[in-house]
């Protein structure tokens, strides 16, 4: 039970990181539609809902509550292609299916997303495949997905509510199918089901409808295997975000384990450091594009808005439950010794080794990218600026490690 629990709560924060990360006006242009906050788990919830009311098994809710916190993952990976273009609608579908065929039970999770904006009508659908091909998992994210995108935010009324009704009853056989139809105004007899979806602990009303009220762990030990395809999957995400950052995720996570292991460091270690550094900027999937993107330089609101991505990286791994010396070594690349660094102005006593090899990692691999303002500068290039660092910002030992390993 606390595998398939903790499973569907390290989706439900990478599914809030997807959220920040689709919440941008190119991509929202793209699908003609605002996806609101919180999008992917309240889709999750509904979804969850309906299949708990059709019978389905422990094990398919849990792939269906995995598919609808993801369903529209591949419409980040897919926006730097079509920025702006209502194709992304029909290329994201197959590209989701395409990243989590990598993840447990994969087939599965892939033909729900695939096909998760397939309607009875062939007019409204984004692949106009075979209705056979149309899986129930699918069908019931079809429609959570389209509610989720009529509710507003905050407490509904009952004339809200009842529109939503409506709007099903009047969809059946055109939008909706009529098994999900009728599991759904079924399920929102309940007062709780409004309730329930603006809460901001939705994850945990949902574990104890799949788990009864039992309490997780607060953090697991890192699984190899998934959770290495999940990082990788995330890191490549986040650098697409952005046509001048194509492999800088995982340039940090390389680097960052070169450097630890020329400092003596074993293999667990080392391969929990390349982790964090594929995820060290998970929080700039909430910067909008058009600042990543940005050819001159920051106005001071931008910078400001920047500098939360730490903080976010920080808040994300820590609910998706990572150890919390890997959530520090991530989120904590932008400290410096003298206190100076943000979110969290820690001081010299208060960042590990992880953490201070990692912010030389991050700048080294920045250094020796091109960037909008400026071109990649060569590895001796990089070590020289970084050592003018030495001392205040950076560890100077550490430095000096550098200069050996990386130059």
């Amino acid at each position: 039970m606390f595998k398939d629990a903790f499973y569907i709560r390290q989706m439900w924060s990478f599914s809030r990181a997807l959220d920040l990360g689709l919440v941008d006006e190119e991509i929202e242009r793209g699908f003609q539609n605002s996806l609101g906050e919180r999008h992917g788990e309240r889709v999750a919830y509904i979804a969850m809902r309906i299949g708990r009311f059709l019978g389905l098994n422990k094990e398919s809710l849990v792939h269906l509550t995995v598919a609808g916190l993801l369903h529209d993952i591949g419409a980040l990976g897919y926006s730097g292609e079509y920025k702006g273009d209502p194709r992304i609608l029909e290329g994201h579908c197959r590209m989701g299916a395409s990243i989590v065929e990598r993840f447990p039970a994969g087939r599965i999770l892939a033909q729900a997303i695939k096909y998760h904006h397939e309607t009875p009508d062939p007019l409204y659908c984004a692949l106009r495949a075979p209705a056979e091909d149309v899986t129930l998992m699918a069908r019931i994210l079809s429609l959570a997905d389209r509610v989720d995108l009529q509710l507003k935010r905050g407490f509904s009324s009952r004339r809200e509510r009842d529109g939503i009704i409506e709007l099903v009853t009047k969809g059946t056989g055109i939008l909706f199918y009529p098994e999900v139809a009728d599991a759904f105004k079924h399920v929102v007899q309940k007062e709780a089901f409004w309730l329930d979806i603006e809460q901001p602990d939705l994850l945990q009303i949902a574990l104890g409808l799949l788990y009864g009220q039992r309490q997780l762990p607060a953090t697991r030990e890192l699984e190899i295997g998934f959770t290495d395809d999940l990082a990788a999957t995330f890191a490549d995400l986040i650098d697409q975000k952005s046509k001048f950052t194509a492999r800088h995720s995982r340039s940090v996570g390389e680097t960052v384990e070169r450097l630890a292991r020329g400092n003596g460091w074993g293999d667990d270690r080392l391969h929990e450091i390349y982790v964090a550094g594929l995820l060290h900027d998970l929080g700039k999937l909430s910067i909008p594009r058009k600042i990543l993107d940005k050819p001159g330089p920051l106005d001071p609101a931008e910078f400001e808005i920047i500098r939360t991505h730490t903080y976010y990286t920080h808040r994300l791994l820590t609910e998706a439950g990572f150890p919390t010396r890997m959530v520090e070594w991530a989120a904590h690349h932008h400290e410096c010794l003298n206190g100076k660094g943000y979110p969290f102005a820690l001081g010299e006593k208060d960042l590990d080794e992880g953490a201070r090899l990692m912010a030389i990692a991050d700048i080294f691999a920045a250094l020796t990218e091109d960037r909008p303002y400026r071109r990649a500068m060569s590895s001796g290039e990089a070590l020289a600026l970084i050592e003018r660092r030495s001392g205040t910002i950076l560890d100077k030992g550490l430095v000096d490690l550098a200069k050996r390993v990386l130059d």
